[in-house]
């Protein structure tokens, strides 16, 4: 019986998972990460047992259908059932064709910033109040071929420790979280040094935590920008500043932490900070080119 599934989500790249291990899928779990905003954040668990792939509703807001039927009970998946929660989809499929190394993704970037777009159809409606705010966006370099090579369980796991380490030292340096989804977070700061900061904090713990476990190691790119921001009554921020930082943060490489040059000049007056030879990019979809500054970060 073949154990592994195809998952679509509206707009993205299959995801193709080898079910190992029992793992969760939803907007903010300790499994799969999906924008939706139609599923709940802990919205559905699969389970392998010894006749296939067990799905169950973890008491999701809008509910999962099978076959177009409420589902009320965990259910063994057979081929040819469809699973429907929010506009995805989950089907089984064999084992040989469920290797994601054979299915491109968007990044985690690309991801939380989407999800930030979709939240509203109109900016008119919010409002603009929320000021000069530094935008920070960041993920794990070459996840998919990670989890690959990892297996989904231990991927899980480590995916858990890397969020740990982001949501510890943005709290420590008074930022907040804005959206997380699949191994990417889009956070803001009210300081551009506490950024700036903060993000270095993040990668020499993930470099702690690779030299002590040097089979877990994972890298990430991180991007940054500072600007204005539109901002809805959820806290959810909105704008051309947090296209540039995401736009930006998809320019960095593995290890990486970029700066637009508003940020470099906000934060180089103490002389602290040290940073690399810049670079001139081309940022998808924005005009002209850009200079983006590395942080030489890996001395606190």
């Amino acid at each position: 019986m073949s154990d592994a599934v195809v998952l679509r989500e509206p707009g993205r790249t299959a995801i193709h998972l080898v079910i190992r291990e029992a793992i969760e899928i939803g907007r903010d779990c300790a499994g799969v990460l999906l924008a939706d905003p139609e599923i709940s954040r802990r919205h559905l668990e699969l389970r392998p047992n010894g006749s296939g792939v067990v799905v169950t509703d973890l008491g999701s807001l809008n509910g999962t259908l099978i076959n177009g039927r409420p589902l009320d009970a965990p259910y063994v998946l057979h081929q040819g059932d469809v699973v429907t929660f929010g506009g995805c989809t989950l089907e089984l499929v064999s084992r040989e064709r469920a290797d994601p190394r054979h299915s491109p993704r968007v990044s985690s970037i690309d991801m939380v910033a989407d999800a930030a777009r979709r939240d509203h159809d109109s900016y008119a409606s919010l409002r603009t109040d929320a000021g000069t705010v530094t935008i920070v966006f960041s993920d794990i370099e070459s996840s998919t071929a990670r989890a690959v090579e990892l297996g989904d369980a231990k991927w899980v796991e480590l995916l858990a420790v890397h969020n740990a380490i982001v949501r510890r030292n943005v709290e420590r340096h008074h930022g907040r979280e804005i959206k997380a989804q699949g191994d990417g977070f889009m956070l803001s700061f009210p300081s551009a040094r506490g950024a700036v900061q903060c993000m270095s904090e993040v990668q020499r713990a993930l470099l702690a935590h690779a030299r002590s476990k040097p089979t877990e190691a994972i890298r990430i790119r991180v991007g940054l920008h500072t600007g204005e921001v539109i901002q809805d009554d959820d806290g959810d921020l909105f704008g051309k500043h947090v296209v540039l930082a995401a736009r930006i943060a998809n320019e960095a490489k593995g290890g990486e932490i970029l700066v637009s040059s508003l940020v470099r000049e906000i934060v180089d007056s103490r002389g602290d900070l040290r940073f690399g030879e810049p670079r001139t990019v081309e940022l998808k979809g924005i005009a002209g080119t850009h200079t983006v500054h590395p942080v030489l970060w890996t001395q606190p």
